[in-house]
């Protein structure tokens, strides 16, 4: 099932259960459910309006091959900025909720760049992302790591990333592929774990800048994830992600946590 079809179907108010290629055991990745409620969020927002920022909450764990819905409401709209919540229902309980915030350009001289991109080694110098008993949904990306941690492999190196793209690549790259995409990756403080732990996102916020639009369907993305912290079990991390031209296209923030 490929994202384009996933997506495809919510543009036409079809909530399918998405298949288990989507899946880290029976639950569904993260990602796949982030960039379906980003998508849900995205349908009917005045064209001059875009996504700036979305934040989601994984309250429950969403299951594949499973049928679900999803809910949307404005809860702000006004002359500059429209926001939306939506929840992702299943068995009649909220699985994961996110708020999208969506603004329009307003004229300004003000123009603030401070990113730049970090020399990373190329994909093919990198260790891919695969292999035996990682989870089926990294079947439909190709990433390769490029920093020094491996995950699950007691490396005290606290940043992870590489270059990142979907295996088959969709038609356009829009905010709801970013979303997949940058959770593709393990969590940021997998590398010091020695063995593999049930590391799960808990809050996870994206910022988008304004070049999303001019980010290639069939190109790598640079992905470059540091910790802030951690300590009992917490973790936090924020990720810079880029064209490989060096813009930067969004900036992530997310909260891990061990389930016992």
């Amino acid at each position: 099932m490929h994202i384009d079809r996933i997506l495809n179907q919510i543009k036409q108010q079809r909530f399918e259960p998405v298949e288990s290629s989507w899946a880290q055991g029976r639950t569904l990745f993260g990602g796949i459910t982030g960039a379906i409620l980003c998508q849900v969020a995205s349908e009917g927002v005045e064209p001059d309006r875009r996504l700036k920022h979305f934040q989601v909450e994984f309250v429950r764990p969403t299951l594949a091959e499973t049928p679900y819905q999803v809910v949307s409401e404005d809860i702000s709209h006004g002359k500059t900025l429209t926001s939306r919540e939506v929840r992702l229902i299943q068995d009649d309980k909220i699985r994961v909720t996110a708020r999208a915030d969506f603004v329009r350009p307003i004229e300004s001289d003000v123009r603030i760049e401070t990113f730049t991109p970090p020399k990373l080694k190329q994909p093919n110098q990198g260790t891919a992302l695969s292999g035996v008993g990682l989870p089926a949904f990294v079947g439909h990306f190709d990433n390769f790591v490029t920093t020094e941690g491996v995950p699950f492999q007691g490396h005290n190196v606290p940043e992870l990333g590489g270059w990142m793209r979907f295996l088959k690549s969709p038609e356009k790259i829009t905010e709801a592929h970013l979303v997949a995409l940058i959770d593709a990756w393990p969590p940021t403080a997998a590398p010091f774990y020695t063995g593999f732990k049930p590391v799960s996102t808990v809050s996870w916020s994206i910022h988008f800048t304004d070049q999303v639009d001019s980010v290639p369907n069939d190109e790598h993305l640079g992905y470059l994830a540091k910790v802030n912290f951690g300590s009992d079990g917490v973790s936090s991390s924020t990720a810079d992600i880029w064209t490989p031209d060096g813009r930067l296209v969004a900036k992530s923030l997310q909260t891990n946590l061990i389930f016992a």
